[in-house]
This record gives structure tokens, sequence and C-alpha cells, in this order.
């Protein structure tokens, strides 16, 4: 038996735990009207209600002397002061000076570390005002402002949960992703619709040498030197480093100006008040970051000064302890009513998880009792869709941390007291159930009433705040750090390292160079051996398949004045005159003279007129009659892709970003693409004016007005559309489009090739 369970206080708590089984939570209630406010306590802006839970005076006062047996204040006295907390790795675990004032004093080996975290803070908020000023330039001079975040672990999960639980605060004008996986569609999803020129990469490896994260930061290095010309060197303002490996960040490009370190004591999921939380600054501004931190250090000082009985990290952290290791309960859900927190749960799995999951002592001792609960969860209301059953009426006892603010970040009518009534009711139900009496009196058959009886009897807590602001948030997390200290000193584990991670990383790498190396001698377990061999042949299978699929499509661009057509991977230019007596079928017998002898698979056309879901919706105003439901796929004998014709120059156009594309020729064409997503318009027939957008732009127009006139009207349709619809940029095709001089700023002229490009893109993966 190990020395904790050998100690008075534990058999005190385990004789406690068995005469307590049978108590339930309405008898308690009922028996102390005043329980609720007895057991409830308030700290750096949060309220804890934890009277819903299976406990008494006798059971905190037994917690709190465990507390004291197992020396939890002198072991976190210790942590505040600098030592050598986290002893497998002889190093202190100083997450606390990451947010201490800035005259703290808090040494190191006799070193003050707050002026250096300090320096460190003030680098971040200079770089962070150059990117939310505009200031901060791509390799075209465009600004950044596209922020990738590429960091796996502690590296992302905070930085991810942070920013969505404050994009309340957030700079809108900026787009921040995340890249963390080894997936390669992670990275490609995230830059998806991004302007190369306007995105910063932040790669956050404290090593600068995990696995995931460096295999993502060459892949978003390929993509700007694809975009950027192969200039190695023009894509430096694109990359940061958050790491403590300057000689590894400079090898791989980035300049040590670009590059924001910290201390060997900031563990990865304690991390996300230090360099590692430079997206989160520049998400929220250096104001909003500073009060996060103070919401941090307001609770640390909680934690460091609060008697035990009024301490909420050490109260939630016992209460933890009572269910795991004398219920048997293995998880606690994470219960956050509020949309904005919906990552939190996923990002106190690592803090919890990572931290107590440990199987030996600090002197190496396997423990006979439970550490480390399950934590995971879903924000309210959707959980109560899903898991909540289990809840109320499984067999497994689930401690809930239920998580609420008094006030909505987005007040819309009865919303927020929906949801706060929501939060309330879960906490009682969970609580007091429903018994067969009170199912019965409500006239419940006799074999349809056991199935509506809630046992109740389920623990929960109630976390109130009055808003999710930066500052409770800050107060949040480091509440939840302070539990698991807790619930680690109990348990006499290491919360601050996490070996386990260590095994599967080395044998990954291994596995990867088998993959990748030809006729290689296998030496695993079968199961292994018969796994990378599956893989390897499945792979070449599918290489060999894309090759095989790769698709020959023939483009049509039909216009008003030509017809235009070319095949992908060949040099074939086609150009038919057409006009107001073109019709599908005079088209496709002179296309037949032109194609002759030329293969192609698939078949994309460009039209001048209203295409709804692939069908052409109305005749052509400029080209003959007869486009409404003729079959093109029979006329081909392949498959036949029909869009607005300016939608297609528009995806030959796009380089990301939002998008409004306009086409000069014989009409006029429109069409946005938002984040890679292409909607077409029809904005040619609206009226403007005394007649249409077409009437003054069109090539009519041109005839009537002459060259001066006319670009006059174009610019002030470019004006009036670039102030109602707000794009990013917009791009001018046509074939008159080449007649304008000096464009407006943010505006491009277009090719008319890119029509081609587009009719390409159409059947790739991405738009199909």
């Amino acid at each position: 038996m190990s020395t904790l369970r050998e100690t008075g206080v534990w058999k005190a708590l385990h004789s406690h735990y068995l005469s307590f089984q049978r108590i339930q939570l309405r008898g308690l209630f009922a028996r102390d009207k005043k329980r609720a406010e007895r057991y409830t306590v308030e700290a750096a802006g949060w309220r804890l209600d934890y009277s819903k839970h299976r406990i008494n005076d006798k059971t905190l006062k037994l917690l709190f002397e465990l507390a004291r047996e197992c020396s939890l204040e002198s072991r976190r006295d210790a942590m505040f002061s600098g030592k050598e907390v986290n002893t497998t790795e002889q190093r202190a675990a100083l997450h606390i000076a990451l947010r201490a004032p800035a005259d703290s004093v808090i040494n190191v080996a006799g070193v003050n570390v707050v002026p250096e975290v300090q320096a460190i803070l003030k680098r971040m908020a200079e770089c962070a005002e150059l990117i939310r000023a505009g200031e901060w330039k791509g390799y075209s001079g465009r600004p950044i402002r596209n922020i990738v975040n590429i960091g796996i672990g502690g590296s992302d999960l905070g930085p991810v949960m942070a920013c969505g639980a404050l994009c309340h605060y957030g700079e809108r004008k900026l787009r921040l992703r995340f890249v963390s996986n080894v997936d390669g569609t992670d990275f490609v999803e995230a830059v998806h619709g991004l302007r190369p020129d306007e995105t910063l990469f932040i790669i956050a490896s404290k090593t600068f040498t995990t696995l995931e994260t460096m295999t993502n930061a060459h892949t978003a290095r390929h993509w700007l030197q694809t975009a950027a010309g192969r200039d190695r060197k023009a894509i430096t303002p694109h990359f940061v480093a958050l790491s403590t490996n300057e000689k590894a960040v400079n090898d791989f490009g980035i300049p040590s100006k670009q590059m924001f370190g910290f201390q060997e004591w900031v563990g990865g999921r304690y991390s996300m008040d230090s360099a590692i939380g430079l997206s989160i600054m520049i998400a929220i501004g250096p104001e909003a970051f500073c009060e996060m931190l103070a919401g941090f250090h307001a609770m640390d000082e909680h934690f460091r000064s609060a008697p035990l009985e009024q301490n909420l990290p050490v109260i939630m952290g016992l209460l933890n302890v009572w269910y795991a290791d004398f219920f048997d309960a293995g998880t606690v859900a994470v219960l956050p009513y509020a949309h904005s927190l919906k990552r939190f749960p996923a990002y106190l799995q690592q803090l919890t998880m990572e931290s107590n999951g440990k199987h030996v002592t600090l002197d190496g001792k396997s423990v006979d009792y439970h550490t480390g609960s399950v934590f995971w969860g879903e924000p309210g209301t959707n959980g109560q869709h899903s898991f909540y059953q289990l809840i109320h009426q499984g067999t497994h006892l689930i401690p809930c941390d239920f998580i609420a603010f008094a006030e909505s970040l987005n007040p819309v009518g009865r919303h927020q007291d929906l949801l706060f009534a929501n939060v309330i009711a879960q906490a009682e139900a969970l609580a007091m159930g429903k018994t067969l009496t009170e199912v019965q009196k409500e006239g419940v058959s006799a074999e349809l009433a056991p199935h509506k009886v809630m046992k109740g009897n389920q623990p929960s807590s109630l976390l109130f705040a009055k808003r999710l602001t930066p500052t409770s948030l800050g107060a949040l997390v480091a509440l939840y750090e302070h539990s698991v200290f807790t619930q680690a000193t109990i348990w006499d584990i290491n919360p601050f390292d996490q070996w386990g991670v260590e095994l599967g990383k080395r044998l990954a790498s291994r596995i990867a160079e088998e993959i990748e190396t030809p006729d290689v001698t296998l030496a695993h377990d079968a199961s292994t051996n018969a796994s990378i061999r599956w893989y390897c042949y499945m792979r070449g299978q599918n290489n060999s398949q894309e090759k095989q699929e790769k698709r020959c499509v023939l483009a049509l661009d039909v216009g008003g004045s030509n017809v235009k057509a070319r095949i992908s991977g060949e040099k074939l230019k086609i150009k038919i005159p057409s006009g107001s007596d073109m019709t599908p079928e005079l088209m496709l017998t002179q296309l037949d003279k032109c194609l002759h002898g030329w293969h192609y698979d698939a078949v994309s056309v460009g039209f001048p007129a209203l295409v709804v879901h692939g069908r052409i919706a109305n005749e052509p105003a400029n080209l003959g009659t007869g486009w409404v439901g003729f079959d093109f796929a029979k006329a081909f004998s392949c498959p036949v892709r029909i869009m607005n014709d300016a939608a297609m120059q528009a995806l030959g156009s796009y380089e990301g970003g939002y998008m409004l594309f306009l086409g000069l020729g014989t009409g006029l064409g429109s069409a946005v693409i938002v984040d890679g997503r292409i909607e077409p318009m029809e904005l040619a027939h609206l009226p403007y004016k005394q007649h249409t957008y077409e009437y003054y732009v069109g090539k009519h127009a041109l005839q009537r007005l002459g060259k001066r006139k006319w670009r006059a009207e174009v610019f002030a349709e470019v004006e009036m559309l670039r102030i109602a619809l707000e794009p990013d940029y917009i791009v001018l095709g046509g074939g008159n489009a080449r007649l304008l001089k000096k464009l407006p700023t943010g505006v491009r002229r277009g090719k008319n090739a890119n029509a081609f490009t587009g009719g390409f893109r159409l059947w790739e993966d991405e738009y199909e």
C-alpha cells in the first residue's frame, strides 16, 4: 500500500465515503437552508457554487486536512518562489511569472526573471501593433491581414481556445487560422482562399524541431515561395518564430528580430500567456492581452494567499480527488454555457490529462490509486441534445463543471435568459432528479413511469462570472491550472512533465523512414508490420490511379462576339465569330471542324447568361436562341459543367480573399468569390440611373459614348460597387478591360486567358 493510502486522513475519508453513499443531495439541502450560501466562494471575478456536490462539513474538513497532510501550502509556495518543482526535468514551473506585474521580483537561480518576461511582452506588443495597423507588409507591399499559427499541443490549443473565446474583442479585419495536424488537409484548408502576399505564419515550437510543426512550416514556406516566384528573401516578412532555438530559427530563414523566445521553465500547456500567445495578442490587441494577464494574476494571488477553506482552485482540485479516488468517477464533464468557449474543454484536456496522467510518484514509485480524470465536454445547450441523457439516467457518476455568464457578448432578445435558465435547470435536475412518486403524480402510466425517473444525486459545480472578458478568461484558465496543481500535490505526482508522449513520437519518426525507404526490413510486431505494408501498397495504388484519372479539359468561353476554346495542357487556341445568330447547334458544328483529332475528357462552358445549378436559365441577350435546355453532355459525349462566363473568368482570376469580378465585354458580367466560394451575379440588367448597369458600360455604351466618357462610367460603377460590396479587391476582365489605362487603387486588370484557367479549375477537386 502507498504512503498516501496509509495516512490516517485517507483512511478516514474512505470510512466517511462508505457512510455517505446513501445520503442524497435532496436531503442535504432540505436539512440546511443555508447550504448554498455556505458552500459558495468568490474570487478574481468568479463565483463558485459547490453546494450541489456530495459533501458535507465533515467531508470538507477531511479534504482540507488531506491537503495539509500532503503539504499543499508549502509546495504551492515552492512553485511561486521559483524552486525546481518539475523534478524530472530539474527546472522551475514559473508560469505565474508570465503574468506577474512589471515591478514583481521572482528569482530563478538568483536572477529576477520578470524583466526578461516584460521585455518579450513589449516586443510582442510592437509586432502586434504593426500588424493591426496594417504596417507589416508582405512581399508585394500589401499589408498582412491573414495570420496562420502553426503549432501543436500547447502551442496550438491555448491560442485556438483564447482567440475563439475572445473573438468579440478581436480585430475583424484580420483572419486568424490555426494549423496543428500533420494531415495535409489541415494546412490546405487553413490557407484556402488566402492571398499569400497578405499571409503571416507564426511558427510555434519551443525546440523548432517538433515533427508536425516543422513539416507544416516547410509546407508554408513552399506555398509562399511558389507564389513569390521562388524568392526566399522576399518571403522573410511572412514568418515569425516562437522558439528558444535561435540557430534553428535562423537556419529556417527567419531572422532573430522576428523570433520571440520564452524560458525553459514555461511548459507548453501553461504557455498561452507567453510568446506562444502572440496570435492572441494580434487578435485582441496588447491592451486586452494585458487585461487577460491581469485576470491570470488575480487568480494566482488568490491561490497563493487565500485560506484553503476559501480557495477556489483548492476546493475544485480536492473535489476532483474526492470523486476520482473514492467514487471511482473516471471523468469530469466541462460544460460552458457560452458559445465562445466551445474550444475550452479541448484546451482543458491537455492541461489536465497531460499534467496528471501519471502512474508513478515523484520518487518513482507506482501509485495504487487513481490519478488524472478524463476531462471532456461540449458547449451548452448543444450537449443537452447529445450526451446529457447518459449523465441524467446512465450508470456512471460524472461530476460536471457548469460555466456561465450573467451578460451576453451579443444580446439578442431572450437568448441569454434562456441560456442561463438552462444551465441552472440542468444543475438542479442532476442534483434533485425526479422520483417515481413525482412521476406518478403527473398521471404517467405504471409501465412508462420507471423510464421517466431521474435518480438525481449527480454532483456539479456552478462557475459564474458577470461577462466573458479577457480578464475573466485569464482568471478561469488560472483557476484550472491551480486546480491541476492541487490534485497533483495530493497524488504526489509531477504535473509539469509529459514523458508519455515521447515513445509514440520516436516510433512515428522511425516508421515514417521505413515507409519512405523501399525494401526496408521491418522489425515491429506482426500487426504493425502488416499496417506499414498495407499503407505502402495502397499509397502506390492510389498514386497510379490519380495519374490515370487526371482529366483533359476542353474550356469554352462563349461570348457575344466570339466563342473561344482551349484544351488543358495543349497549345491549341480556337476562336469562332459568334453574334446574334449563333445557336448551340451552329457552335457545335464549327467546333467539330476545329477540334477534329483532339482528345478531351470533360468540358467547361462559360456562358453569357444566368446559369442556375449548372443549367442555362434564360436565353442570352447577344446570341441566338435554343440554348435553354440544350443537352451539352450528349452533344460532346462527355461530362459538361456550365457556369456564367464572368464567374468562370473570375475563378481563373482569383488570388484569395474576397474578390469582385466585373467582365467588360459585349455586355457586363459579374461574380464574387469569398474565401474560395464563388457566387455568380447578374448585375448587368439591374436598374441603374435611368437604365441598367450594362447600358452604361457594355459594348454599345463604348460605341455611343466614346472611350473617355465610357471610362468615366466604368469607374463610377466600380466605385459604387466597391462601396456597396466592400471587396478586398476588384478584377476587371473581358475584352474591353484593356481600354482602361490607370486603374483605381484596389482594382486590377484581368486577362482574358483567365477564363480558360477558370474552366480548367472547374474540374479540380476543390471546386467539384
